[in-house]
């Protein structure tokens, strides 16, 4: 008699925005206390609190950097592995000021709920981000400048619809409850969304969905009238 053998559970993982924040408050740390960080933690948006090892740590009384690495847990996402660094530097206003650095894209086009020209930083990330090095820096006394940066983010872009997007130069910073779940509908689904707002924004009004890149290159073929940012890929899930 075989004993049965139950399936492992898929393994969840963090979102690149969870990474940033905790990178973000381990830098912010680090300038404080002039010491380095080794583990770190932070709130999701739901509440519940996490902590993260530090990749690396390194201060000064100017600023203060940090990187904690993605684990995107069972989850195929190009960014697994990813190098999220953030630099802090105090300000005299108050507040906290985000900029994107080297890997981060920037975006070009409207659409996405960001301004064109702003880092591609969506807006859970941004309050996570805040919220984080706000823990560290009373921002009643001063403010904070947070620099994110993606070594090799360029690359791994190539590998994501980022650029039909307008999103350039990067990866974007994304989120929305902070963890990834493996093999989910909801990640794609908020893709396809994105697709169809961008090209809403430059006025389109024909949406051409595909189920993949061979799909899509015959779809072009047929309607050759129609901008690239008309053709979004739904993949199988639909």
């Amino acid at each position: 008699r075989t004993a049965k053998v139950r399936p492992r559970a898929l393994r969840t993982g963090w979102t690149t925005g969870t990474c940033a924040s905790a990178a973000a408050k381990a830098a912010a740390t680090a300038l404080r206390d002039q010491a380095p960080q080794h583990r770190v933690e932070i709130a999701l948006p739901g509440g519940r609190r996490v902590a993260f090892p530090v990749e690396s740590c390194a201060y000064s009384p100017q600023q203060g950097t940090a990187v904690v690495v993605k684990d995107a847990g069972d989850d195929p996402d190009v960014t697994h592995g990813a190098h999220l660094t953030a630099m802090v530097r105090w300000r005299a206003e108050p507040g906290v000021t985000l900029e994107g650095g080297e890997g981060v894209g920037v975006v070009t086009r409207p659409g996405l709920g960001i301004e064109v020209g702003e880092p591609a930083i969506t807006a859970t990330p941004r309050a996570m981000i805040t919220e984080a090095v706000a823990e560290v820096a009373d921002p009643g006394v001063r403010g904070a400048l947070v620099i994110i940066s993606v070594p090799g983010g360029e690359r791994m872009a190539r590998k994501t619809t980022n650029a039909r997007l307008g999103v350039l130069g990067g990866i974007s910073i994304l989120g929305t409850t902070g963890i990834v779940r493996p093999f989910s509908t909801a990640s794609w689904r908020a893709s396809v969304e994105q697709a169809v707002s961008v090209l809403a924004a430059q006025g389109q009004h024909t949406v051409v969905l595909c189920t993949g890149g061979r799909t899509e290159k015959a779809a072009m073929a047929l309607r050759p009238d129609l901008p690239e940012v008309c053709f979004v890929e739904v993949g199988d899930f639909t």
